[in-house]
C-alpha cells in the first residue's frame, strides 16, 4: 500500500545518506535488487548527486554476487536474472572479481564476499528506509551493522530478527510507520514487502532496520 508521509517536511530537505544539500532522489531499495516489472510507487528518498552516484558500483557488486551465490556460478549463461546476466557479460572485471572469491568445499560452492562493500549497501538501504518509513534521518554511521545469509542464523536469532520486540517508543506522528500501525491494528511494526520473495524490510523506531533480499541475505543496521 502506497502511503504519503505527513511528518515534518524539514527532514526531507537533506540527503538521506550524508545529511548534505539534496538535489536528486534515489530509489530505496535500488532497482538493481528488484525484478521487472517494478512495483508502482517505489519508495524514493532525497539524495545529493554525489551519494546518488557513489553507491552504484557496490550495489551492482552485491546484486551480482547474490545472483551468483543463488545460482552457484558466475557464468552469465546460467544466470537467471536477465539484468544480472547482461552486467556480467559486459563487465568481465566484475565477473572475475566475484569468481576469485569462489571456492569449492567438496560438492559445495562457497563465495567469500567483500564484506565492507556489502555493509556499505546495507547501511545505505537502512538509511533510506529509516527516512522513508520512520521519517528519521540517519546520516551518520550506524552503531551496529551486519549482513549474513538467513540460513546461517540460529533459531533464536532468526526469531528475533523476524519478530523483534517492539520498543516502548512510537513512530513519529504522520510517518508511514505510524500509519501502518493504525491500519494494521497491531502493536508491532509490520514488514514492508516491496516485492514478494525479492525484497522486504522492517523499520523500528529507535532506529533499527531489518532487510531481507531474495529471501537469502539478512541485513541489519541500528542507530542508538
Amino acid at each position: 500500500m502506497a502511503l504519503q508521509t505527513y511528518g515534518d517536511e524539514r527532514s526531507l530537505l537533506y540527503c538521506a545518506f550524508c545529511g548534505g544539500e539534496t538535489g536528486t532522489r534515489d530509489h530505496c531499495p535500488s532497482k538493481v535488487f528488484l525484478e521487472r516489472p517494478f512495483p508502482e510507487d517505489l519508495p524514493v528518498v532525497p539524495a545529493c548527486g554525489q551519494c546518488n552516484a557513489k553507491f552504484s558500483s557496490d550495489e551492482e557488486y552485491l546484486a551480482c554476487l547474490l545472483e551468483c551465490v543463488l545460482t552457484g556460478s558466475t557464468d552469465p549463461e546460467v544466470i537467471l536474472r536477465s539484468s544480472i546476466k547482461k552486467t556480467l557479460q559486459h563487465s568481465p572485471a566484475l565477473r572475475s572479481r566475484i569468481e576469485q572469491s569462489r571456492t569449492l568445499n567438496g560438492d559445495q560452492t562457497i563465495f567469500v564476499p567483500e564484506y565492507d562493500r556489502v555493509l556499505s549497501i546495507v547501511t545505505k538501504l537502512a538509511q533510506g528506509h529509516a527516512l522513508y518509513e520512520l521519517h528519521e534521518a540517519c546520516p551518520s554511521s550506524p552503531d551496529t551493522v551486519w549482513a549474513t545469509p538467513l540460513a546461517l542464523l540460529s533459531e533464536p536469532d532468526l526469531l528475533e530478527f523476524e519478530r523483534p520486540e517492539y520498543p516502548s517508543i512510537w513512530p513519529e506522528v504522520g510517518s508511514r510507520a505510524m500509519q501502518r500501525l493504525i491500519i494494521d491494528g497491531q502493536p508491532e511494526s509490520p514488514w514492508v514487502v516491496v516485492q514478494p520473495g525479492i525484497y522486504r524490510y522492517l523499520a523500528i523506531p529507535g532506529t533499527a532496520v531489518h532487510i531481507v533480499i531474495h529471501e537469502y541475505l539478512a541485513g541489519y543496521a541500528c542507530w542508538g
